[in-house]
């Protein structure tokens, strides 16, 4: 595999599919490798990507980073993480529409926070997750602090990170860190079945509810926020074509505009 095909795009009916092989082991990542995915998410939106599904190729979908091709004398992991690990998480967390992660296989370290990166995330039920920094001498990256705490609370995060302990796909929805872990190798065909489900919806409403969401702040707050929102899905295509559908009894055919 080389590093021009090493992370594909595969574009139908509204879905985007981003696929990892990359020529590291385990498909560990290195800096220029998250550029490509960068580059692919925008690409995929300028091609009108209403879903986007994240998964590896070979049932592999990331051990996290390539441990061999980082110096430790000469590597500044502040800059690293500062100019290219944040920016990409930041770009992925706020794309304008869904986004999924399809987990086959290790889902660890940088692979973690890719994983749960995205809106949804879905697993085999043997994949691996975790933030094993622990055996290395480092603290976990890639928003795991953020996503542990969010998800499973302090107490919990903390054993991960003092245990490094790696959850099985099946364990980590059972605990609420990811959403669904479903049977051994059918993790692929189940994201794009839900990935295209909620590409023929309303997804100009989705991208508005999912800023919101993100937005976060106290009730009051959210219920204005949900009142601009309100006001600006009202305006949509969608909407006009929902309630006419509504109205008729038919099923709408949501553009996303």
């Amino acid at each position: 595999m080389t590093e021009k095909n090493a992370v594909a795009r595969l574009q139908r009916d509204g879905v985007s599919e981003i696929v990892l092989n990359l020529p590291t082991s385990m498909n560990c990542f290195q800096a220029q490798y998250v550029d490509l995915v960068a580059a692919q998410l925008e690409a995929a939106m300028r091609d009108g990507a209403r879903c986007i599904v994240i998964r590896g190729a070979a049932s592999v979908f990331s051990a996290g980073w390539d441990l061999a091709s980082v110096s430790v004398a000469d590597d500044n992991p502040f800059e690293v993480i500062t100019n290219v690990v944040a920016p990409f998480c930041q770009l992925l967390r706020e794309l304008p529409v869904p986004t999924i992660s399809a987990v086959a296989g290790p889902a660890l370290g940088f692979g973690l926070g890719l994983a749960l990166s995205c809106d949804i995330c879905i697993a085999d039920d043997d994949a691996s997750f975790g933030s094993p920094f622990r055996h290395i001498g480092l603290v976990p990256d890639t928003g795991a602090h953020y996503y542990f705490l969010e998800r499973l609370g302090l107490n919990k995060a903390l054993e991960l990170i003092y245990t490094g302990k790696i959850l099985k796909g099946s364990e980590a929805a059972a605990i609420g860190l990811i959403n669904q872990a479903v049977p051994t190798g059918s993790v692929v065909a189940e994201a794009l079945k839900l990935a295209h489900g909620i590409a023929s919806g309303p997804t100009a409403a989705f991208r508005l509810s999912k800023q919101v969401l993100q937005a976060g702040g106290s009730f009051h707050a959210m219920m204005r926020a949900e009142a601009d929102a309100q006001t600006q899905a009202f305006a949509t295509a969608d909407a006009a074509e929902g309630i006419r559908a509504f109205l008729k009894k038919q099923k709408p055919a949501f553009t996303g505009r």
